[in-house]
């Protein structure tokens, strides 16, 4: 075999995270280089997916999927004689050990060890290797954490093994059963591939500054099969090792998060064999901050979309009312015709619980806000508490205490994410404000409207009340106006030119309901003078 196309001791770490205390992980039971903060207005690139559900839209959750996906994977698409039952494994939850951190393997069970040991022997390229691996599960806060190990061994039964063709990756990963898609755990998962350089390989790295990149990309293609690879992101040193990093967290869904990592000493094997387990919580507290972004921009979209339905919505009544200008309103009053107030008047009662949910989406998207920030904190704690332990020791350099790499995580894209969020509600906030004004202008036009009615009827109430008042008193007086005996006399009327004689009683009823139509059109004469 080609020495620069083999690798010694290929190893594959699957770090997978799941939800068990969803209440606890959500408020709801919904490039090449760090991508900056984006205005409210700009949008991710054409080919990378914008349709992430937040919390209230995803199905239900099994907080069980995660040992039930590792089940798969070790008897159906690795065939080794390992499972996760009850036996060896804390699965009711009622029954796990009490504590923020905890180990879900019954240690009695798998020879007092920490996870659940595998081993199988499998012909590559006629050539007999021997693979083994283990599975860890882990509750870590509200979280499932699973790490899942396949590897070629350093030795076999004392003796070292050999290189191995790059192809080998194709049986670590089977049918791409490791890959995000395939695992669908809730907090997403990182994929690291580490493997040692031989010394021929490391002469070439130094010679070609693209050589392990190169490398890298053929790993890669022999990992994943028949898809499409992620996009490389970045590359670095991490315990004086050089590493690779594949998917732009700021697009998650564009492709799986993979780190290879090339040994180059063996003080990197040492560090990351007594640090493994913090890289559990590292790397759950990346992917739960970078779910919370990507629930952020779901948030973002529904928001900016309910924002550009409510600034319509407001220009679109204020447009019908003014739509016929032709007709001069009124100084006093709105004039509004009774179809616009009936249109206001279901307006006011509509808006009210549109701003509620308006402000509860804004809610939402700070909490995801508060998410990044807390994951973000965790995320550095654990890197400056990994780095005290290194330097502690006195036994490394600075090299290899070098923590920059991981830092880029919490000192830049994190922040970002932040800042982006930010200005999201520093822009959409103002949402809540129109809602509320043009709330309060309605009802101050419906109020003005129903006020000014309500001044007409009783203008209109009170001429008729002093007519009918006025008529009375006519008709009360018509006995000294008029000679009543004998009763029901003709009386003449007093008509130049014509002679008409009428009962005296429809007299008095005529004279009556004159004098009371004369009142009611002075007072109305007199309200519209004042304009009511």
């Amino acid at each position: 075999m080609n020495p620069i196309s083999t690798v010694y001791a290929p190893n594959v770490h699957l770090f997978a995270f799941h939800v068990w205390d969803i209440l606890a992980s959500s408020s709801n039971p919904l490039a090449n280089s760090p991508q900056q903060a984006l205005p409210p207005t700009s949008n991710p690139p054409a080919n990378s997916p914008q349709t992430a559900l937040p919390p209230t839209s995803n199905p239900a959750i099994d907080p069980e999927h995660l040992w039930y996906k590792c089940n798969e994977i070790l008897q159906e698409k690795l065939r080794v004689p390992a499972e996760f039952n009850d036996r060896n494994l804390y699965k009711n939850q009622t029954n796990q050990p009490k504590g923020r951190r905890v180990n879900l393997i019954v240690k009695a069970e798998v020879n007092n060890r920490e996870s659940l040991p595998f081993d199988k022997e499998i012909q590559h390229h006629n050539q007999q290797i021997s693979l083994a691996g283990f599975a860890q599960m882990l509750r870590i806060g509200d979280s499932y954490a699973l790490g899942l190990n396949i590897r070629v061994p350093e030795k076999t039964n004392g003796t070292k093994t050999p290189d191995v063709d790059l192809s080998i990756f194709q049986d670590l990963n089977p049918d791409n059963c490791l890959l995000r898609d395939s695992v669908n755990s809730y907090f997403g998962q990182t994929l690291l591939l580490t493997a040692w350089l031989s010394p021929e390989q490391k002469q070439k790295a130094e010679e070609d500054s693209q050589y392990l990149q190169s490398l890298a990309q053929k790993c890669l293609k022999n990992f994943i099969s028949g898809q499409d690879l992620p996009e490389f992101y970045r590359e670095g040193e991490l315990f004086g090792s050089p590493i690779l990093e594949y998917g732009n967290p700021s697009y998650p869904n564009a492709g799986d998060h993979i780190l290879i990592w090339f040994f180059s000493s063996a003080t990197t094997g040492e560090i990351w064999d007594s640090r493994y387990s913090d890289f559990l919580d590292l790397f759950l507290y990346r992917n739960k901050t970078i779910q919370a972004y990507q629930e952020s921009r779901a948030y973002y979209y529904q928001i900016r979309q309910e924002y550009e339905k409510i600034t319509e919505d407001i220009n679109e009544t204020f447009r019908y009312l003014q739509r016929d200008t032709a007709p001069q309103r009124q100084l006093k009053g709105t004039g509004l015709k009774p179809e616009e107030l009936e249109y206001l008047e279901r307006k006011t009662i509509e808006m009210p619980p549109r701003a509620v949910n308006y402000a509860r989406l804004l809610m939402d998207l700070e909490f995801r806000q508060n998410t990044i920030a807390i994951n973000a904190k965790n995320y550095q704690d654990k890197l400056n508490q990994i780095s005290f332990d290194l330097k502690a020791r006195n036994n490394y350099n600075d090299s290899d205490c070098d923590l920059s790499f991981l830092e880029l995580f919490s000192k830049e894209t994190s922040p970002q994410f932040q800042e982006q969020i930010k200005a999201d509600l520093g822009y959409f906030t103002h949402g809540s404000g129109l809602l509320d004004q043009a709330t309060e202008a309605i009802r101050a036009i419906v109020a003005i409207e129903e006020a000014y009615r309500n001044a007409k009827l009783e203008v209109t109430i009170q001429a008729v009340g002093f007519g009918l008042g006025v008529a009375g008193v006519v008709a009360g007086s018509s006995p000294y106006l008029i000679k009543q005996d004998p009763p029901n006399q003709i009386v003449a009327l007093p008509l130049p030119f014509l002679k008409v004689g009428i009962n005296s009683f429809a007299f008095v009823l005529l004279i009556s309901i004159g004098a009371g139509v004369v009142v009611w059109l002075l007072v109305m004469l007199g309200a519209k003078f004042k304009n009511l």
